[in-house]
């Protein structure tokens, strides 16, 4: 984008666009937008044309979003208007083009016969979104990144008072990349065999790393750009940046399981319907659900309520070691099911007490921990 253009109050704008890049950018920047924010300039949107396009951008200071549209340019400029109520008139907007023109603080949107003023404010006002220069810059495929962010980011911590934990754990060493996520009560681990060609780590966010996946398409490439306490994901139409978590990241490694003294492998989705089930019958609030893991071959999955009742389902399981009885949260442990790509999952155990460790058959680099319930 040409950097040159004068921002200044009731510029001129004028602007055709496709109607659904514009619908698939707002899109894209509508969580970004704030609507309770204590600075009003955070509720807008900010949209800029020059000679090589169209540029629609989004922030609440913590996380930016850029998209770069194209478009056919008639009058240069700049212009912000409520972001919410441009994005709930462009979906219910029906056509091929739509034309965007701006003065004095107002955009008219106008497509087919269709024709909306919306009252902005002086683009001055609106933060600049910093970019990320220097620092290590890094290149992955959209498909790799998409599998290693789903592997982990839903177990990262939404309390805010542990900030670290409300991030994902992002490490490239040794020609490896490493992601972790834990909220305290369970981890998820994925080890890939990707060789960045720099190494690095940092916490990232998992909002921001929600929105990437929102906004990243299926194929290509993402350049990761990471500074001293911003991050980047530059995509082929698109850009993002958000800040770092500072701190040292918990050393997780300590709790992964060394030993074990029994070890299933089941069905993934015959024990996650068993677990669907019980915890329509678990102790409320705590959604409890007791396996029995026996030598001879199964798991038995158990609830109980008071007031509901009790439910009990036995798979079956290939079973190695002493038998034993562990209470979890079943949302965890479906949670980590879900994530797995393979019909069969191994569990291991080391008692009643001890994490219980489940990983995807025949697959290395993965492995998910959830901490047991008292019973």
């Amino acid at each position: 984008m040409n950097e040159s253009i004068s921002i200044k109050k009731g510029v001129d704008i004028q602007a055709s666009l496709v109607l659904e890049k514009l619908k698939t950018a707002l899109m894209g920047v509508e969580r970004v937008v704030s609507s309770r924010s204590t600075l009003p300039i955070l509720n807008n949107v900010l949209i800029k044309a020059d000679k090589e396009g169209v540029e629609i951008e989004a922030t609440d200071l913590e996380v930016g979003v850029k998209f770069f549209l194209g478009g056919k340019v008639e009058q240069e400029g700049i212009v912000t208007v409520p972001g919410k109520t441009l994005i709930s008139l462009v979906n219910n907007l029906h056509g091929d083009t739509v034309t965007l023109t701006g003065k004095n603080n107002v955009l008219t949107v106008v497509c087919g016969e269709t024709k909306a003023s919306l009252n902005g404010m002086p683009a001055d006002d609106y933060p600049v979104i910093p970019q990320v220069e220097g620092g290590k810059q890094v290149k992955i495929k959209i498909e790799t990144l998409g599998e290693i962010l789903a592997a982990v980011d839903f177990a990262a911590s939404r309390d805010e008072s542990r900030p670290i934990l409300t991030g994902v754990y992002f490490l490239s060493r040794g020609g490896k990349v490493t992601l972790a996520a834990t909220d305290s009560y369970r981890l998820a681990e994925v080890i890939a065999d990707v060789n960045l060609g720099e190494e690095f780590d940092v916490v990232i966010p998992n909002r921001t790393l929600q929105e990437v996946r929102r906004i990243m398409g299926e194929t290509g490439e993402v350049e990761l750009k990471v500074g001293d306490n911003q991050v980047m994901f530059v995509f082929s139409n698109a850009s993002l940046v958000s800040r770092i978590i500072e701190g040292e990241y918990p050393n997780y490694k300590q709790i992964i399981p060394q030993a074990h003294t029994l070890s299933a492998e089941f069905d993934i989705q015959e024990l996650a319907d068993a677990l669907k089930t019980a915890s329509i019958f678990s102790l409320e609030g705590s959604n409890s659900v007791k396996l029995n893991v026996r030598s001879e071959g199964e798991i038995e999955v158990s609830s109980e309520s008071s007031q509901l009742g009790n439910f009990v389902a036995k798979i079956p399981a290939k079973v190695e070691g002493e038998a034993s009885e562990i209470t979890f949260n079943a949302r965890y442990v479906l949670d980590g099911l879900n994530s797995f790509d393979t019909v069969k999952c191994r569990m291991e155990l080391g008692g009643k007490t001890a994490p219980g460790l489940f990983r995807p058959a025949d697959v290395e680099g993965r492995l998910y921990i959830v901490m047991p319930l008292r019973s």
